[in-house]
């Protein structure tokens, strides 16, 4: 579980707060219900008007992929494209129809389990890039629905403030009312900026991230499969796919590891 998202949102919140009182400010001052609604409600409404109910609850529902850790490219999933491919030199395509799926994304099994059905390299190739943009298309419509909000609440934020000068300008005759009603009225502006930018904008920023990551996975899935379809050699296929850990280490010194097994199948 990846706690960084709850912890960057109270830090964010604390250090606001804080900062707020250091200045002499009180906290009940920033306690302000009617703010919070035309801000929230606001927003909320904006972001449906512009979306349909399914990719409005989409978004919703996709929420907790932020306190999950985004799968990454690593040596490991490298590792478990070469040791497909080794099985399939040894044992033929069949051998993945009685394999042990614990472990195995989903998107790999969709591949093993074509490739196991003996369908050809260009059946494959289009039945998992289809999946693969699919999944792109609706988790990234999904996250755009929270940059949407992003850019509403500041715009809200500042019509609540206008909403409170009205009514601070109902009391004009008042002065001593002025200074405090002022103050409540920009509690709103307040509250559009920090969900804003401590909560809808980094949202999305971390949604965007985490499937980005995924895409990656299972793009190097799909340059695994497609190799092992067209019936490469384990050694090709490490040499082809050590550049995805490139960025985390010596590619190529990975490749010369991993194709050993592969070499002595060769």
């Amino acid at each position: 579980m990846d706690l960084l998202t709850l912890f960057g949102v109270l830090l964010g919140g604390a250090a606001v707060v804080i900062g707020f009182m250091l200045e002499g400010g009180h906290f009940a001052s920033l306690l302000q219900p009617e703010a919070l609604l035309v801000v929230l409600g606001g927003t909320l409404g904006a972001v449906m008007i512009q979306n349909t109910w399914a990719r409005f609850f989409d978004a919703i529902r996709r929420l907790r992929t932020v306190f999950i850790r985004a799968q990454q490219v690593d040596e490991a999933s490298l590792a478990a494209v070469l040791e497909w491919g080794d099985q399939a030199k040894l044992n033929g395509l069949l051998a993945f129809e009685s394999m042990d799926w614990n472990g195995i994304h989903p998107f790999a099994r969709r591949g093993l389990e074509l490739l196991a059905g003996g369908v050809s390299t260009a059946v494959l190739e289009d039945a998992l890039h289809r999946e693969l943009e699919a999944y792109g298309r609706a988790n990234m419509a999904a996250a755009r629905v929270w940059q949407q909000a992003g850019g509403y609440a500041p715009t809200f934020g500042i019509l609540g403030s206008v909403l409170g000068l009205i009514q601070v300008t109902a009391h004009l005759v008042e002065p001593s009312q002025l200074g405090t009603g002022i103050a409540v009225a920009f509690v709103a502006t307040l509250y559009g900026l920090a969900l804003a930018n401590l909560v809808f904008l980094p949202l999305y920023g971390k949604m965007r991230a985490h499937i980005e990551s995924e895409l990656r996975l299972r793009k190097l899935y799909l340059d695994g499969l497609l190799a092992i379809s067209r019936k490469e050699t384990p050694h090709m296929i490490a040499t082809r796919l050590a550049g995805e850990v490139g960025a985390r280490g010596d590619a190529n010194a990975w490749a010369r590891q991993n194709a050993q097994a592969g070499a002595t199948v060769n």
